[in-house]
Order: C-alpha cells, then structure tokens, then sequence
C-alpha cells in the first residue's frame, strides 16, 4: 500500500504543474472573450444610443397629447362627481318631500282628468239631464188633476 502511495505521489508531482498550465491557458482563453463580449456590449451601446436619443424625443412629443388627455380625464371625473352629487341631493330631497310630491302629481292628474271629463262627458251628461227633465215636464202635464171632495 506504500508503494502504491509513494506511485501515485511521484505522478501527481510530475502532472500538477501541467495541469495548472492547462488552466492557465484556459483561464486566459476565457479572458479574452470576456473582454471581447465587454468591447462588443460597449459598441452596441455606443450604435443604440442615437435610437434612445430618437426614442426619448418620441416620447417628449408624446407627452403633450397625454398631458391634454389627463387634463379631460381630469375634468369629465369632475363632471361626474359633481353629478352623482346633484343626482344624490335631487334624491334626498325627493325623498325627503315625497309627500309633497306625491300631492302635487296627483292634484295635477286630477287637473287633467277633470278638465277631460268636463271637455268630453259633461256635455253629454247636461244633454241626458235635459231629456230627464223634458221627460219629467211631460209626465206631470199628463197626471190629471186630483178633484177636492167638500163634505
């Protein structure tokens, strides 16, 4: 078993060094396209960098419609607030004088109805009062005198 050590000693002394070489050459490999990876992102930046400026522009032109967009939002939420307030308030006070209310429909519909039937019956209704009393007239010109008995 000490010789197997002792060979497997005098092995790993003669392949460390090659194999940190190894890496070594690795190690520099991947440096190097690291850095070539940094200069490539570096020019990309540099070529996207008038496309910002353009789209930043865009986007300042942008702004003015958006800004008049925000004010009419602004002011149709003011419309409707002020809105649901009158509506709400119309209906506290509906409620509130829904007697009075309820007396003022219902004398105007009482207006109208009667100024229908005044309109369209009473003239119907003086003509059958008439016949009634034309009728009547005729009837008591016909009943005979009661003679007076004088005992």
């Amino acid at each position: 078993m000490d010789a197997l050590l002792n060979a497997l000693y005098a092995v790993c002394v003669q392949l460390l060094p090659i194999i940190g070489a190894v890496v070594l050459v690795f190690l520099c490999i991947f440096l190097r396209k690291l850095w070539k990876l940094i200069d490539h992102a570096s020019d990309m930046v540099v070529r996207l960098n008038p496309t910002i400026n353009l789209v930043d522009q865009s986007i300042e032109k942008v702004q003015a419609p958006l800004d008049t967009a925000v004010k009419y939002s602004k002011t149709l939420d003011n419309v409707h607030d002020k809105t649901v307030e009158s509506v709400n308030r119309a209906a506290e006070t509906a409620s509130e004088n829904v007697e009075k209310l309820k007396d003022f429909v219902v004398d105007k519909f009482n207006r109208v109805q009667d100024a229908y039937v005044e309109r369209n019956v009473n003239p119907y209704i003086e003509e059958e009062k008439n016949e009634a009393m034309n009728e009547l007239k005729s009837a008591v010109d016909t009943v005979p005198e009661k003679e007076e008995n004088h005992e």
